[in-house]
């Protein structure tokens, strides 16, 4: 899905909160603020950013290996 999502939309369509969505326009993710004050945001932005925070699994299971192996 293309276009613009405004805060509430944005949320809804990344399965978070409004106040988590507003976290992350305060991190990195990218935005518009129109000259009204009205936040907007791009279904692919919020993609892009949440891409950043990926976990491979293979990853995941050597760092759970090299925990375990320290017990």
């Amino acid at each position: 899905m293309k276009g613009w999502a405004k805060i509430k939309t944005a949320a809804k369509y990344s399965g978070v909160s409004e106040r988590t969505l507003r976290k992350w326009l305060k991190s990195d993710l990218r935005h518009s603020r129109l000259p009204s004050g009205t936040i907007l945001t791009r279904r692919e932005w919020i993609d892009e950013y949440l891409e950043n925070f990926e976990v491979v699994e293979n990853t995941v299971d050597k760092i759970t290996l090299e925990i375990c192996k320290d017990l």
